[in-house]
């Protein structure tokens, strides 16, 4: 009974704090998980906790992974490209995990009215099932989040300090399901106290804005920097709000160390997490180790190291060019129609925005002066049910009677079942099923029940207050 409390005054007897079956254990943390070196050879990279696959031709790009992470256990990874015509590109992006129900899946469409200029545009749908602590316990739910990217690219020339131009625009918005109440019990002293606990949880709304810019001060440097602003709220039951406004930033920076050796480290904060990555190449050995920290879930570590092996060569060729050579670091990170369609966009959120809503108190239900019972008796909260132990088994109800009104009522609640339930020498009383008198409003309600042998009238009483 959401809409009432219950102010019980009885001459039953002595009540029995129970526990709360519906409250759940809190959620094990999870350790990270690393992966192991890992050889690549041709387009397939394979070690003991990862595989991956990657191919890209002049229209196309496939670059399929199955690997472990912290947060998500085993994990499978799709990014994929194609450009169809000179002006249209399509891409999709897609994720999921086995622990935590995770589905994150994203379309990209790139159209490209004249060369060097492109215009972008993604959507996203992103699944997760995650732990929430609630005022009667955690809970595992599932949340789905929809999302949205629209931008604008200028590449720059071959030469130049400028290689390219990037102006985003993006939201996401979040979609909670309702849970039902959960009924908690406390017991203070001789008060026994049963409460609602609603379990609300707020779905987050997320806009943000960006400019980049991906630059070349050397030859063998590449900067990338990114600035712009993100607002997330979060719409609370009682009509308030919780909104933040935030500065977006992104670094990468690349430098090629010599023909055989190149250093990478990025990093970025947003409204829904903090990340950052260091890199190293040198020869066919590539490490990489990234970490991040998010706002409203586990943070998740990665750690890679793998060794290519070309298949179009010896693998123990002679000189720098044959063992170690990389590609010129402005061609191999210039921004091209693939490589924009291909890519996940960094600027959606990649967790569920979503919070437990505590701008409503759990609603008491029903409050037990223990002191008031007389020996003999008993009074019990379990789960959402009031019950009542009388002093022997009952033949049956005699009359339930309203003081205020001085009248005799059915034994009819708000569900249509009786909200006053006979079992031996046990009365249940559904704290959902009682009727509501009204915003300030009560009702004290009376009700007897016979025995035999010998024949004696056992009476409880309780007050219902509205709100």
């Amino acid at each position: 009974m959401s809409a009432a409390a219950l102010a019980l005054l009885c001459t039953a007897g002595h009540a029995v704090p129970v526990a709360d079956p519906s409250a759940s254990p809190p959620a094990t943390p999870t350790a990270p998980l690393t992966s192991l070196p890992a050889a690549q050879i041709g387009p397939w990279q394979i070690g003991p906790h990862s595989t991956r696959y990657n191919r890209q031709d002049a229209d196309h790009r496939i670059d399929a992974r199955l690997m472990h992470s912290s947060r998500y256990r085993q994990q499978f990874g799709l990014d994929a490209g194609w450009l169809p015509t000179d002006q249209w590109a399509l891409g999709l992006n897609l994720a999921a995990g086995r622990t935590g129900d995770f589905r994150d899946l994203v379309g990209n469409l790139l159209y490209t009215p004249v060369p060097g200029w492109h215009g972008r545009l993604s959507l996203g749908r992103l699944q997760s099932t995650d732990p929430y602590a609630f005022a009667s316990g955690t809970a595992d739910v599932r949340v789905r989040q929809n999302a949205w990217l629209a931008g604008l690219v200028r590449q720059g020339p071959e030469a130049g300090p400028v290689g390219d131009l990037r102006w985003t625009v993006y939201g996401a918005r979040a979609s909670v399901p309702r849970l039902a109440p959960v009924v908690i019990q406390s017991a203070v002293g001789n008060l026994l106290q049963a409460s609602s606990d609603l379990r609300l949880l707020s779905a987050g709304q997320m806009q943000g804005a960006e400019m980049g810019v991906g630059l070349y001060p050397w030859a063998t440097t590449r900067l990338d920097l990114a600035l712009g602003g993100e607002r997330t709220r979060y719409p609370m039951a009682d009509g308030s709000q919780v909104a933040a406004s935030r500065l977006v930033a992104r670094l990468g920076w690349q430098q090629d160390l010599d023909a055989c050796r190149r250093v990478a480290l990025n990093l970025s904060t947003t409204s829904s997490s903090t990340a950052g990555g260091v890199g190293w190449e040198s020869g066919r050995w590539m490490l990489g180790v990234s970490r991040t920290l998010n706002v409203a879930s586990a943070s998740e570590t990665r750690v890679a190291l793998a060794w290519r092996l070309p298949l179009g060569g010896a693998a123990g060729s002679e000189g720098a060019g044959g063992r170690c050579a990389l590609a010129p670091l402005r061609s191999s990170n210039a921004l091209s129609r693939l490589q924009l369609v291909s890519q996940r966009p960094a600027q959606l959120p990649q967790v569920v925005l979503a919070r437990v809503d505590r701008s409503l108190q759990p609603q008491t239900l029903a409050s037990i002066d223990t002191s008031l019972v007389a020996p003999g008796y008993g009074i019990a909260i379990v789960g959402g049910q009031l019950v009542f132990t009388l002093e022997r088994a009952a033949q049956g109800l005699v009359e339930i009677r309203t003081l205020e009104n001085a009248s005799t009522v059915a034994n009819a609640g708000v569900n249509g079942q009786p909200f006053l339930q006979l079992s031996g020498n046990r009365v249940v009383i559904q704290l959902d099923n009682i009727p509501n008198p009204g915003a300030g409003q009560q009702l004290t309600y009376e009700a007897d029940f016979a025995s035999v042998a010998p024949v004696i009238v056992m009476r409880i009483s309780f007050t219902v207050k509205g709100r």
